[in-house]
């Protein structure tokens, strides 16, 4: 039996590089980053400034800058063209196809890489059965990623509504990192991490990616791995 460790990124935005330099100094490629390839370059200022920091921004990065080695060595995959709710268009099948595969699309186009995972815009509340049957069936996405936290480090028992232990903001993310490197267990065990970067300019939170991401690669007896890593680790057992 093994524990795992992943993390992932939602959006592509700016803030990623900041992310991949303290990814990159300990040696952690354990992180998937889902991007938008229908907003490359768009500027959504209402994001910081529903929370009251105006301050903060989210810009995309365009697909000029994506080809410049940003999100070399970690895995890259799809979260749709355009960020829409995916169930909205139950009715219209065909626009689902289309926000799904045509990312796919773009991400191996850019990237090289032929990418099975995605992470749901607004979360699985956003997705029916009917969404998730769809995508099932008219697309290469085989698993996909939501937001509501676990708070434990089960396995997933449904991989296209693939929960989260938490988020990255969570207050409880360090003392969760913790309790599973001290975790003695007989069955497999999962510490799943994401967050969106533009989150770690709210309260100045990169020394505390830091500091987890150093806990967690010096840890004794743990994967690190990304997403599409542990799905195809674990798919023929779910």
């Amino acid at each position: 039996m093994s524990k795992y460790y992943t993390f992932s990124f939602d959006d592509g935005v700016t803030q990623d590089i900041a992310v991949t330099k303290i990814f990159r100094k300990y040696g952690f490629y354990g992180c998937t980053f889902f991007l938008n390839t229908g907003l490359l370059g768009a500027s959504w200022p209402w994001v910081g400034e529903q929370f009251g920091r105006p301050d903060v921004t989210h810009l995309r990065f365009t697909e000029e800058q994506l080809k410049t080695g940003i999100y070399d060595g970690f895995d890259v995959a799809v979260h749709t063209l355009h960020h829409p709710s995916l169930s909205y268009y139950d009715d219209t099948p065909e626009k689902i196809t289309e926000e799904v595969q045509e990312d796919a699309n773009n991400i191996k186009r850019i990237f090289g890489c032929s990418p099975v995972g995605m992470s749901w815009p607004g979360g699985e509340f956003q997705c029916t059965e009917k969404t998730i049957k769809t995508i099932l069936e008219t697309t290469d996405i085989r698993y996909s990623r939501g937001v509501e936290s676990t708070y434990d480090y089960r396995l997933p028992d449904n991989f296209m509504i693939w929960r989260p232990t938490c988020s990255f903001s969570d207050e409880r993310v360090l003392e969760l990192a913790e309790k599973f490197i001290s975790l003695k267990t007989n069955e497999d065990a999962l510490f799943y991490v994401w967050c969106h970067a533009y989150e770690l300019d709210f309260n100045d939170s990169y020394g505390k990616l830091e500091t987890l991401t150093k806990m967690m690669t010096e840890a004794t007896g743990i994967k690190c791995v990304n997403n599409t890593e542990f799905y195809n680790l674990f798919k023929a057992e779910k």
